[in-house]
């Protein structure tokens, strides 16, 4: 299991709003990996940082260390790599961040 809720809970006071965390997740994992694919069709290096930006702020909230760690490392390679380099690390890492999107959406799911 890639989810890893003890940082959250850190964050959130009350169950609804650990809930209310969770959606915001959810909602901008599955919209950051939309722009990213987008972006590298568009071989926009730029917003493929950017987006990768966004979930290596809150990877660490809802994951392991592994995890965050490997997506601290993307966006970094994103600043100093091309894109092509980008986009075969970040290609390894899809299934991990889908696995992790269908965690979120059955913790969601199950309230």
């Amino acid at each position: 299991m890639l989810l890893d809720l003890n940082r959250a809970k850190e964050f959130a006071f009350d169950p609804e709003q650990l809930r209310e965390l969770m959606a915001t997740f959810e909602q901008s994992l599955g919209q950051e990996m939309a722009i990213i694919d987008t972006a590298i069709a568009a071989q926009d290096a730029l917003k493929v940082e950017h987006a990768l930006h966004a979930l290596k702020g809150f990877m660490p909230l809802f994951t392991g260390e592994s995890l965050a760690q490997a997506m601290t490392d993307l966006y970094q390679t994103s600043r100093e790599e091309p894109l092509a380099v980008t986009q075969a690390s970040y290609a390894r890492l899809v299934p991990d961040l889908l696995t992790l999107l269908t965690e979120v959406r059955a913790w969601l799911g199950a309230l």
